[in-house]
C-alpha cells in the first residue's frame, strides 16, 4: 500500500497512466536479460510529455508519492509477466535524492525493497535506472541514499550516459553496477568510425570499472555489430523489440540476435582453457557471506589472493583481497573486530570493484582493463553478465606473454602488420559471420621491380613502410583488420554491405598512395612520368611511376563461400586488376551463388583480363595449403 498521500488531482492523472515494457537483451546468447519500464499514457493523463508529468510533480512537492504510486503499478506488471530471473529496469527521477535527511533517504530505499518484496521479487532484480538529465546538487545526501540501495540489494544503474549534465561525476558518485550508453554514441556508428571508437573507449572504460554496460537504440544491423565488436553487453533498441504493453512484451530470447552474438565470439583469443582453469581454481563466495567465513577461506587456501563475490543471480559485484585480511590473521582478536565490523555493516568496506572482460573477449581488451587497475590481483571474466571465472594476474601476463610471442614470429618485421598466420585466422573468422556483408582486398604494387633496380632496396623497403601506414590509417576504424603478405602484397578487411562502401576506401588508400610515392622518384623522372627499367621478361623499357592494384571480394550476408574459393576469387582478380585501367577489380559474392573463380563459374562485374600474371600470396590461405608453410 502507498504510504505517501496525494491531492486529487495527481490520483486523478495516475488512473490514465501506465507501462509499456521493452527488453535488454544479452549481446553473448540473445536472452533476455530485464525489460525497462517505459512511461505511457501521459497525452491523457494532461501532460505533453514524459519529462514535463516529472517536472510538474517536482515543482508541485508530489514527486515523492508521485513516483511511489507509479513504481507499484511497474513492479505489479513485472511481478506478473516476467520470465523468472530477468531483471527490472525502472526509471527513478534523481531529484528525489536531492538533499534528503537521513530518515528520508532510509524510507526511499527501504520503500523500494519492500514494494518488490511484496511482489515476490528480490531486491537483486530490481535496477534503479539514475538519469543524469538533471544537475546534481547536495552530493552528499545522493551518495548516502544510493549506497543505501545499494546495501539493500538493489542494482544500480546509470541511463543516457553521455546526454546530461553530470556525465563521469555521476559515473564516479553512483558507483553504477550497468552503465546504459545514449543513442547519440549508437546511431550511425556503423559507418562512422569516430563514433564506433568513442563507444569502444566507453565500454572499455565501464569494463576496467567493473561495470556492466548496455547500448540504447540500436536499430539496424551495422549498428549492433559496431556495438558487439566494441564489446558491449547487452543491447536494447527497435531493432530487437519495440516497447509493448502487456503480457506481449516479455519474450524471453531473440534468435537472430543469439546468431550474431556467437559470430562476434568466434574467433577471439581468451576462451575456454581460459575458462576451465579458472573456474577450476577460484569459485566464487555470495555477497551473503559473513567477514568471518571470507577469512575462513583465505586461511584454507594459503595461494588465493582475491575472491570473487557474486550476489544469488550469479553476478559479480567486487572481490575481496586476501591483503585486507591478513591483519586479522594475525591479530589475537581478529574474529572479534570482523564480527565487530560485520554487525555495523562493514562489509562493504571490505568489498572491491574489479576490472570485467566477457569470456571471449580479446586478450589485448582484457590487459587493457587490468592495467587500468593492476592492484585488484586479476580480471574476472562474465559469461551471459553471470561470474565465469577469473584470470589472476600471473596467468594473465602469461598469456600476454605466449600472446606476444606467437605474433612476434608471425609479424612482418619491415612493417610490424600481422602476417600470414594471422591473416589467415581473420579470413576464418570473418567468412564464419554470415549475418554481415564482408569485404576481402588483397593489395600488389605495380612496378615495383623497376623502381627497386633503380633507386635500390633501401627506398624500396621505404616505399613498402608507406603503404603501411597508408593503409593503417585508411582502414582503422572498428572491425577493419590490415595484413602484410610478404614483400609488396597486403591484405585488408572491412565490413561492407555495398561494394560502392568498400571501393571507397580502396580508391582512397590506391589514389593517396600513387600521389605520395611519386615522392621517392628524382625530379626529372616524376616530371617525365616514367623510368627506364627491365621488365619481367628482362626487356628494357619505359615503365610508368609505382602504383597499387587492388582485387576485392564482397561476400554478401547469407553467403557460404569457404575460403579456399574466397582464395581462387582473390587470385583471378589481381589478374584482372593488373590489366584494367583502374586497376581495381572486384565482384560481390551473394547468397547462393556459385563459388565463383574456385568453382569454374564466371566472376561478375569484373573488367576484362589484358595481363596475366602470378598468383598472389593470398594464395597460402587455403587450409590444405596453409598446414604446409
Amino acid at each position: 500500500m502507498s504510504s505517501i498521500e496525494l491531492n486529487p488531482a495527481w490520483e486523478s492523472a495516475l488512473e490514465a497512466l501506465h507501462f509499456a515494457f521493452q527488453p535488454i537483451v544479452l549481446a553473448s546468447d540473445g536472452r533476455a536479460y530485464g525489460y525497462e519500464a517505459l512511461l505511457r499514457g501521459c497525452g491523457a493523463a494532461g501532460f505533453p510529455s514524459i519529462g514535463s508529468a516529472f517536472d510538474s510533480a517536482y515543482l508541485d512537492g508530489a514527486l515523492a508519492g508521485f513516483d511511489e504510486r507509479l513504481r507499484e503499478k511497474a513492479f505489479g506488471d513485472f511481478a506478473r509477466w516476467a520470465p523468472s530471473g530477468t531483471k527490472l529496469f525502472y526509471n527513478i527521477d534523481n531529484r528525489i535524492f536531492l538533499r534528503p535527511d537521513a530518515g528520508m533517504g532510509e524510507r526511499i530505499a527501504g520503500g523500494i525493497v519492500e514494494c518488490a518484496e511484496g511482489l515476490g521479487l528480490s531486491a537483486s532484480r530490481v535496477a534503479l535506472e539514475i538519469s543524469e538529465r538533471h544537475e546534481l546538487e547536495g552530493d552528499a545526501g545522493f551518495e548516502r541514499v544510493i549506497s543505501l540501495c545499494r546495501e539493500k540489494g538493489l542494482r544500480i544503474a546509470i541511463d543516457d550516459f553521455g546526454s546530461g549534465y553530470a556525465g563521469l561525476k555521476l559515473l564516479h558518485m553512483s558507483e553504477p553496477d550497468i552503465v546504459k550508453i545514449d543513442r547519440h554514441f549508437v546511431s550511425g556508428c556503423g559507418s562512422e568510425p569516430r563514433k564506433a571508437r568513442f563507444l569502444e573507449k566507453i565500454v572499455g572504460m565501464a569494463h576496467l570499472m567493473g561495470v556492466s554496460v548496455v547500448v540504447e537504440g540500436v536499430e539496424t544491423e551495422s549498428e549492433l555489430g559496431v556495438c558487439l565488436e566494441s564489446g558491449c553487453d547487452m543491447v536494447q533498441g527497435f531493432l530487437l523489440a519495440r516497447p509493448t504493453v502487456g503480457r506481449e512484451a516479455f519474450a524471453p530470447g531473440f534468435d537472430s540476435m543469439a546468431r550474431v552474438g556467437r559470430d562476434a565470439r568466434r574467433g577471439r583469443s581468451l576462451g575456454a582453457g581460459v575458462l576451465a582453469s579458472a573456474e577450476a581454481r577460484v569459485s566464487p563466495a555470495r555477497d551473503t557471506d559473513g567477514l568471518v567465513e571470507i577469512l575462513s577461506r583465505f586461511r584454507k587456501n594459503v595461494d588465493l589472493d582475491l575472491l570473487p563475490v557474486v550476489d544469488e543471480a550469479g553476478e559479480p559485484v567486487g572481490v575481496y583481497l586476501e591483503r585486507d585480511f591478513r591483519q586479522y590473521v594475525y591479530s589475537p582478536y581478529g574474529i572479534a573486530l570482523l564480527e565487530h565490523l560485520e554487525s555495523g555493516r562493514g562489509r562493504s568496506s571490505f568489498l572491491r570493484r574489479a576490472p570485467i572482460a566477457a569470456l571471449g573477449a580479446d586478450l589485448a581488451r582484457v590487459l587493457e582493463v587490468f592495467s587500468a587497475q593492476p592492484s585488484s590481483g586479476g580480471v574476472i571474466l562474465t559469461a551471459d553478465s553471470r561470474y565465469a571465472g577469473l584470470v589472476p594476474a600471473a596467468e594473465l601476463l602469461a598469456l600476454v606473454a605466449e600472446r606476444e610471442l606467437a605474433e612476434a614470429r608471425d609479424q612482418n618485421p619491415l612493417t610490424r602488420l600481422p602476417g600470414n598466420l594471422r591473416v589467415a585466422e581473420v579470413i576464418s573468422q570473418r567468412m564464419a559471420e554470415g549475418e554481415r556483408g564482408r569485404a576481402f582486398v588483397y593489395f600488389d604494387f605495380d612496378d615495383f621491380k623497376p623502381f627497386n633496380d633503380r633507386y635500390g632496396f633501401r627506398l624500396g623497403d621505404r616505399m613498402i613502410q608507406l603503404f603501411a601506414d597508408i593503409l593503417r590509417s585508411t582502414f582503422g576504424k572498428a572491425g577493419c583488420f590490415v595484413g602484410h603478405l610478404g614483400g609488396d602484397d597486403f591484405f585488408a578487411f572491412s565490413f561492407a554491405e555495398s561494394i560502392d562502401g568498400i571501393l571507397s576506401p580502396v580508391r582512397e588508400a590506391s589514389d593517396r598512395f600513387r600521389r605520395e610515392a611519386s615522392s621517392f622518384y628524382s625530379a626529372e623522372d616524376r616530371d617525365r612520368g616514367w623510368i627506364l627499367g627491365r621488365d619481367r621478361s628482362g626487356i628494357e623499357r619505359r615503365m610508368p611511376l609505382i602504383g597499387v592494384s587492388a582485387a576485392v571480394v564482397l561476400v554478401e550476408r547469407g553467403s557460404d563461400l569457404e575460403p579456399e574459393s574466397l582464395s581462387d576469387l582473390l587470385a583471378a582478380l589481381k589478374k584482372e586488376a593488373k590489366g584494367s585501367p583502374s586497376h581495381c577489380a572486384h565482384m560481390v559474392e551473394s547468397a547462393g551463388a556459385a563459388g565463383g573463380a574456385g568453382g569454374g563459374g564466371a566472376l561478375p562485374r569484373r573488367a576484362a583480363s589484358t595481363e596475366s600474371g602470378r598468383g598472389p600470396a593470398f594464395a597460402v590461405f587455403a587450409p590444405a595449403l596453409l598446414a604446409s608453410t
